[in-house]
């Protein structure tokens, strides 16, 4: 962990279905599902307003296309425009630093402390961020992004998660475990269904039981590898 909040998670708002919507101006304020549309096919992408009937990643289409009402559009899409945004986006990035690690088409990390001449404090990264909102949506023609801010790789992902969509959190250096404690433990990467329900059973529920466990009760619980990374995981 960083002592300045110095590592920026950028995350694509409904990336593929926003740029449908921008593009097809019919498709705005509409229910959108972007994916296979065969019978076996999932939903890569789905808006908010398809969201607000359930609808959501991974999700067979035909469960969408059951949840949402009728005049839901639903696309194959187009990975080439998705990519060509895309490109534009990360090349904003790449203008704040050298360091840009993509996570997926939609989404990347950056270290602000290795670009030129940034001011790291919580208000100049809050300044820096909505700055890159705004740039992000001029160059984009209207795609919004939801940005953390965070001393970590984990905090930054955790904040922008916070305030979706086109949210910007930075979380402060030393409020991390006042953040990270109260979420809900499948918050953190690496707690699937598996590990949660083997966790809820010693009755950890949130980061913060996870955080009161000792090194051994995670280690009998989920094995020395995944006991430890859970350990290390939940103080941040």
């Amino acid at each position: 962990m960083r002592r300045e909040a110095s590592v920026l998670h950028l995350d694509l708002d409904a990336f593929f279905a926003a740029v449908e919507q921008r593009d097809k101006p019919s498709l705005r304020g509409r229910p959108v599902v972007v994916g296979g549309v065969g019978g076996r096919g999932v939903v890569a992408t789905a808006s908010y307003e398809a969201r607000a009937f359930g609808a959501r990643s991974a999700m067979s289409t035909a469960e969408a296309r059951r949840r949402c009402p009728p005049g839901t559009a639903f696309l194959g899409g187009r990975f080439a425009a998705y990519r060509r945004t895309s490109d534009v986006v990360m090349a904003l990035l790449r203008e704040l630093s050298p360091l840009v690690e993509p996570v997926s088409i939609d989404e990347a990390y950056v270290d602000l402390a290795a670009g030129d001449g940034h001011d790291l404090s919580v208000p100049g990264v809050t300044a820096l961020a909505a700055t890159l909102k705004q740039r992000i949506a001029v160059a984009t023609g209207g795609v919004t992004g939801s940005v953390g801010i965070g001393s970590s790789k984990l905090m930054a992902k955790l904040a922008s998660d916070m305030d979706k969509p086109d949210g910007l959190v930075v979380v402060e250096p030393g409020t991390e475990l006042e953040v990270l404690h109260p979420l809900p433990v499948t918050r953190l990467g690496g707690v699937g269904p598996a590990t949660a329900e083997r966790l809820h059973q010693v009755g950890v529920t949130t980061v913060g039981d996870l955080a009161a466990k000792s090194l051994a009760d995670l280690v009998a619980l989920a094995g020395k590898a995944h006991g430890t990374g859970l350990y290390a995981l939940a103080r941040a």
